[in-house]
Parts: C-alpha cells; sequence; structure tokens
C-alpha cells in the first residue's frame, strides 16, 4: 500500500468526491497521483485563498469534509486566513500541502517557498487547525492520516496534513492499533445535564430555543424541528447560525441579534425565563450586541462537548447525544403558545413594490425575498459586510457566510464549492469590496459546470467600515464594470437601478443556465437597516466616546 492509495481511499470512504486547489511544484506528485487515481473531481482556482474558501462552502453544504490541496509555503501560507475561518467557524477541511522531499531536508540546503526552518508553515498550520503532521514516516504515515480525518469529522475542524514530495508513492505501512480518536463521552454528566435542562423547561413559563451554528455541523436540524415542534417553542437563530433552523418555518421567529434585534423578537427573547441555547458560545456576534442580557438565570448553553446550566458545568456531554436524550423523554410537554408567536415575520411580509423605485440598500432585501419566496430551494451564500447583516432579513432556509470570523472574499469561491460539491444552485449576495478580492474565481465556473447568480452591491467603498467613521477618506473602491466582466467570462451580467430592473435581472439570471452578475449600484451612506442598527450599538459599546 502506497500513501496515497491509503491516503485517496480514506477520503473516498469518508464521501468525498471533490478535491479543490492550485498545483505547485512540491505538490506535483500529489496532483500526478490524483489524476491517475481517477476517483476525484480536481476543482482549479486561481489564488489559494478561494481554494480554502471552495472547500469550506463544500464542507458546510454536505456536512461533511472539504479537501484542499495546494503547494508548500507560497501557497500554503497563502491559504491560513480561509482555513483559520474554517477553524474559527467549526468547518471540518482536511489542509493537504505539498513539502520538501526527505532527501531536500537531509541535504541540508534550503528549498525555494521555505520560510524560517522547513517546519515553519507546520508551525503556522498548527494555530489554524486541530490536527497537524508531517508524513514523513513510512511507519506513522497512515496513522496520522487516519487519526487526522477522524479528528476532523468528530470535532468539526481543519486538519493538516503535509506529504513530502517523495513520499507520495512510498510503501507505508499498516496504520497502528488505537488509530482512531475517541471521544470521551461521560453518560452521568449526560443525563444529569439532559435533567437539568428538562426540569428547567418543565418549570418555565416564557421557554424559547436559539440554534448556533453547530446545529449545523453536527446535523441536528431535523431533531431540533421535532423538538421544538413538540414542545412549540419560539425558535430564533445566532447570527452564525442562520440556516441551520428552517427560516420559513412557523415557528421561527428571527435571527437573535441583541439590540439590534427587532422589538418583537427581543421580547421573545429577553424576557424568557429559560433560554436553550444550543450550538454555540455567545460571543461578540454570535448573539449581537448586548448579549449580557442572557445570564446564568435564564441561559442553558450545550455545545460540542460541554452543556453549561448556571453554575454548572457538565463536561464530555456530546450535543448530539444530549439532544437525542432530551427528545426521548416523555415528562416535557408543549408550552401553552399560540401561533404565531409575537414579533414573527409575516410568511408573505414582502410589501406591494413600485418597479419604478429607485433601488436602495432595504429595498434589494424587498425584492430577495420575492425570489426566495419563488424558489425556497435556493442556497443563499453570502459575504461579510453589509450584504451579511441585510441576508440576516432575508428568508432563505438555507443560509452559509462567515458571520463570526467575518473575513471578506468568502462568497464566491464558497458559492463554487457549495454547487460543485451538491449540484445546488445558489443564490450570492455580496459587495464590491469582497468581489474585488475573489470575485473573479467566478470565471471558472463553466468550466465546472456552475452557474451562481450573484447580486453585487456596489457603492464604491467599503460601506459597513464607512459607517463606523461616517468622514472617512480611507474606503473607497476602484468600481469596477462588474456586469461587463460577467460577460467576458462566459456569464451573462445585468444592472440594476430599479425595482423592476431587479425583478427582470433576477427572472433572466435564473432562467440561464450561465452565471450571472447583477450589479446593483447604491449610494454611498445607503446601508441596510439592520447594519445601521449595528454599528449604532456597537459604537455605544466597544469605541469610546471621544
Amino acid at each position: 500500500m502506497t500513501l496515497h492509495q491509503y491516503l485517496f481511499d480514506q477520503l473516498w470512504d469518508r464521501g468525498v468526491r471533490h478535491i479543490y486547489g492550485i498545483p505547485g511544484d512540491f505538490a506535483l506528485n500529489l496532483f500526478e497521483a490524483f489524476e491517475r487515481d481517477g476517483r476525484f473531481t480536481l476543482v482549479r482556482l486561481s489564488h489559494e485563498p478561494s481554494v480554502g474558501f471552495a472547500a469550506d462552502g463544500a464542507a458546510r453544504m454536505t456536512g461533511g469534509l472539504g479537501v484542499c490541496c495546494v503547494t508548500y509555503g507560497a501557497g500554503g501560507l497563502n491559504m491560513v486566513n480561509s482555513v483559520a475561518c474554517a477553524y474559527a467557524e467549526e468547518s471540518p477541511l482536511v489542509v493537504l500541502s505539498g513539502g520538501p522531499g526527505r532527501a531536500e531536508k537531509r541535504a541540508g540546503l534550503h528549498v525555494h517557498h521555505e520560510v524560517k526552518t522547513f517546519e515553519s508553515q507546520l508551525n503556522v498550520y498548527r494555530e489554524v487547525t486541530e490536527y497537524s503532521a508531517i508524513l514523513d514516516d513510512p511507519r506513522t504515515a497512515a496513522t496520522h492520516i487516519s487519526r487526522a480525518i477522524d479528528v476532523a469529522l468528530k470535532v468539526k475542524r481543519p486538519v493538516y496534513l503535509e506529504v513530502p514530495r517523495d513520499m507520495v508513492t512510498e510503501a507505508i505501512d499498516p496504520p497502528l492499533d488505537g488509530a482512531r480518536v475517541e471521544m470521551p463521552t461521560d453518560d452521568g454528566a449526560v443525563d444529569e445535564a439532559v435533567a437539568e435542562i428538562a426540569a428547567r423547561l418543565r418549570a418555565a413559563a416564557r421557554p424559547v430555543l436559539i440554534v448556533g451554528v453547530e446545529v449545523h455541523r453536527f446535523q441536528l436540524q431535523d431533531r431540533l424541528v421535532r423538538l421544538a415542534e413538540r414542545l412549540r417553542l419560539p425558535v430564533a437563530s445566532s447570527f452564525l447560525g442562520r440556516g441551520a433552523f428552517p427560516t420559513r418555518h412557523p415557528q421561527f421567529v428571527g435571527t437573535y441579534l441583541g439590540v439590534v434585534s427587532p422589538p418583537g423578537l427581543r421580547e421573545i427573547v429577553e424576557e424568557s425565563d429559560c433560554v436553550l441555547l444550543v450550538g454555540e458560545r455567545i460571543s461578540d456576534t454570535s448573539l449581537g450586541i448586548s448579549a449580557q442580557r442572557l445570564t446564568e438565570r435564564n441561559l442553558l448553553i450545550s455545545v460540542a462537548r460541554d452543556v453549561f446550566i448556571g453554575h454548572h458545568r457538565y463536561e464530555h456531554a456530546p450535543i448530539d447525544l444530549v439532544m437525542a436524550r432530551l427528545e426521548a423523554r416523555e415528562d416535557l410537554a408543549p408550552a401553552e403558545t399560540t401561533l404565531p408567536f409575537p414579533g414573527q415575520p409575516p410568511a408573505h411580509a414582502t410589501p406591494t413594490l413600485d418597479d419604478g423605485a429607485p433601488m436602495t440598500a432595504a429595498l434589494v432585501i424587498d425584492v430577495l425575498n420575492e425570489f426566495v419566496e419563488a424558489h425556497p430551494e435556493v442556497p443563499l451564500v453570502t459575504d461579510t459586510g453589509d450584504c451579511l447583516f441585510a441576508s440576516v432579513e432575508i428568508r432563505s432556509n438555507v443560509v452559509i457566510a462567515p458571520a463570526y470570523y467575518a473575513t471578506m472574499g468568502f462568497a464566491v469561491p464558497a458559492a463554487l464549492g457549495v454547487q460543485t460539491s451538491t449540484g445546488k444552485r445558489p443564490l450570492v449576495l455580496m459587495g464590491d469590496g469582497a468581489f474585488q478580492m475573489t470575485g473573479p474565481e467566478i470565471s471558472h465556473a463553466p468550466e465546472y459546470g456552475c452557474n451562481p447568480v450573484i447580486v453585487l452591491l456596489n457603492n464604491t467603498r467599503w460601506e459597513m467600515l464607512q459607517a463606523f467613521y461616517p468622514h472617512a477618506g480611507y474606503n473607497d473602491t476602484v468600481s469596477w464594470p462588474f456586469a461587463k466582466l460577467a460577460e467576458l467570462w462566459g456569464g451573462r451580467g445585468f444592472n440594476a437601478l430599479t425595482v423592476g430592473d431587479l425583478r427582470r435581472a433576477l427572472e433572466a439570471a435564473w432562467a440561464s443556465t450561465s452565471f450571472s452578475i447583477i450589479e446593483v449600484p447604491l449610494a454611498k451612506g445607503d446601508i441596510s437597516p439592520v447594519l445601521a442598527r449595528f454599528v449604532q450599538a456597537f459604537k455605544e459599546r466597544v469605541y469610546q466616546p471621544r
């Protein structure tokens, strides 16, 4: 058995069908092996950060592994940011990097792409992965491969494997006994945690469920829907957990962002005497500004391996097991509530819009909600910036976004990862600044049969940043002819100056077999209502008055 045979078999057996990458000389042997193997579709992009984002998008959409493959040094180090995003947001990637051969290391000569030492890249990746190893020993290579893949799947975070170029076809030993990673479970802690959660729910007059990102990562959506329906709980999502519970479900009340949220949603969450937060810990963005309104008095948290209730911490209590046993309890009765919940957006909340109305950020949201109403199956992929905040009010059931790590340039490559891995055609929402970072990757779409619809908000500056200091002069961008670029790259381009323009462009784009870019010019200073409220609250809390 050779190293590449074992590696490829392990990936294939875990459901991997696509490899996202860019070839380079230290990785050429690995790419040759992929091509000869023939089982995987190699999706080549133009810049390493996009490779990581594409693999991340695939992992988020499939619920499985995203795999990326790059060269050593200039390639691997160029991809660190997108892998850091995946780590921060719990997305399981397998990062494969070529590396200097064992003979090169023994010679003691510096090699191109080397930074400080041969291990510099490994040391960097240790900070943004859950497991990392250089596969330079035939006796342990298979063990490292098995452990890394196991960790990625069980912990839901990236892992790093560096393959020296003279090891790709090397014969290796079978994995050692115990190569699989066992995650300890304390059944007693699980039972006690579930009993305490159940007791708190039974005693509550106004219970509420908030779903976080791990509900999606650990594939708990169906279980949480059943639990919520049985208990008749109002359900909110965290910012990062958008799409973890169906947005169009009658019990979904919105995305909770603290004081940024609408009054009705704030009342449901902040006046609750039992807030069950599943799948996420509190951060400045996970529940928004003023998360301190949720305290140990009313907050119960179940995350990947732990449950926190008041001063109690139950360790080694896996979230999937906790939710399964909670659902199985027969002593939980439905809450005495009526639908719709106060503050819940009606199923058809979009107002009648005048075709001739000039486009604004708020009207973009309204028109996109019309589109989602007609196409409820479409996944929404959004970048960071105002489009991320606008997406809070777009009622798509599936939302993929870097809502916690908040890196720009995520959306286009992630959309390619979504469609290549699942065949599902995404709607993409992004700004001009993010597109200028990684948007040209859309030129690869025709090669891989991808046809996402990109709605691009163009106000010729980084408007979210400008919102914090409205008189700043350092946030302007250079305006590109985005719609024309789409045509040059084999897609379709549209300009939408009015509501009618955007409606017709969306209809034509969806009917097309090619990708589309719909450019929506916006006036400087025009931002979504959610971002406006977020900026005001954030400035009051974080930036000291001058």
